[in-house]
């Protein structure tokens, strides 16, 4: 892609320090568990005293999370590098502390309410959700695109958006909830509907826009930084990004790096196509058909039916990503995720994770055995060097 010139949108609050490339970055959410009962276990504090050093692993809100941060990134090859590393010493360091890791979007089976991240703005925000914030046992994995200026970021976003129902189908990998069998393919996706800022994003025409909205928000005490909004899709005015959150975290590394290279190709095609000024190959659509897709795709993941209008006409979602995968082709060639792209059709698309872990409990009949997997499957990659 060729560079910009860096471009700095500015507000009389809000900056967004754009970037001049397409600079790539991650953030994943992991389970900690008890190495006995595979129970979450609040154990964030322990790891973080003793690791103080790591500053790419990092708390989140509920003690039973961990987070790792990628560096920023040229291409998807250098990012699979990088968080490959920072997960192995994650693991090592769990280890070290008598804790077991392992990710997907929900735990299997845990129950019991967990503790809040003892820090200022995670405690402050418990007491503001109340009952449901120590109900949080919601894990993500989030994508950050850079972006040449927050107008761009926004108007990319507008395009993304009838993408989401997309990759969450594709990521979709919490089936179960505090011990049932939900029914849902991603039950994350829709136990965060029930919070007051999660879910499909408005859409803004300008960067001045986006940034009166925000400091409405902030005047009425719903956000102090933009990253109270916790939108499915977001610009990050602080990184220069787009960042893209409606992913479940999968099972295992590789799994995410794809999913992050199939986010990376879609925002970089839509980038292209608003340079040119077209649209998506799915143009974007009635903000109930939005939200209509995207129930569709967090109940019934890959099986789900898209609506590809605003008259209620719908193909199978496995159609719609089958002509995604093919339009971007292209771009994919030229940022070199092909292989990834490949790989993630072939596997995810056929084996997705939620109904691995559905026939694994229809099998065993054993949540215990369901998380033991998961475990079990990032020991094993993580192992591989």
């Amino acid at each position: 892609m060729p560079k910009k010139n860096p471009e700095h949108t500015t507000h009389p609050d809000i900056e967004f320090k754009a970037c001049a490339d397409a600079t790539l970055g991650i953030e994943i959410e992991f389970q900690l568990l008890d190495p006995i009962t595979l129970d979450l276990t609040d154990g964030i504090s322990s790891l973080l005293n003793s690791y103080p050093e790591t500053p790419e692993i990092k708390p989140e809100m509920t003690q039973c999370s961990v987070e790792i941060n990628s560096k920023v990134c040229a291409n998807i090859r250098e990012l699979e590098a990088d968080v490959m590393s920072l997960a192995r010493t994650l693991k090592e360091r769990c280890d070290s502390l008598g804790m077991a890791l392992c990710t997907a979007g929900t735990h299997p089976f845990c129950r019991r309410p967990v503790g809040i991240t003892p820090q200022p703005r995670y405690l402050a925000i418990g007491e503001k959700m109340a009952y449901l914030s120590r109900r949080l046992k919601t894990f993500a994995l989030h994508v950050h695109v850079g972006m040449p200026s927050g107008d761009v970021a926004l108007a990319v976003m507008t395009l993304l958006k009838p993408y989401l129902p997309i990759l969450l189908a594709l990521s979709a990998s919490s089936p179960f909830w505090e011990g049932e069998d939900t029914g849902c393919s991603s039950f994350r996706q829709r136990f965060l509907a029930v919070m007051r800022d999660y879910g499909v994003p408005p859409s803004f025409s300008t960067w001045s826009d986006f940034a009166e909205f925000f400091c409405h928000t902030r005047t009425a005490g719903l956000s102090a930084i933009c990253r109270d909004i916790h939108w499915d899709l977001r610009p990050s005015p602080g990184f220069g990004t787009l960042e893209v959150r409606v992913m479940d975290a999968l099972p295992t590394v590789r799994e995410n790096i794809m999913m992050a290279a199939l986010t990376y190709t879609l925002i970089v095609y839509l980038l292209h196509c608003y340079e040119q000024g077209a649209l998506g190959h799915i143009p974007p659509q009635h903000w109930w058909m939005e939200k209509m897709n995207h129930f569709n795709a967090s109940c019934w993941g890959l099986n789900a039916d898209y609506i590809v209008d605003n008259q209620g006409h719908s193909h199978p979602m496995k159609a719609v990503i089958q002509e995604t995968f093919q339009k971007l082709t292209p771009t994919a060639l030229e940022l070199g995720t092909t292989d990834y792209l490949r790989h993630l059709e072939n596997h995810l698309a056929d084996k997705p994770s939620y109904l691995r872990q559905r026939r694994l409990f229809q099998e065993s009949g054993s949540l215990r055995t369901v998380a033991a997997t998961l475990v079990r499957e990032l020991e094993e990659e993580l192992a591989t060097r």
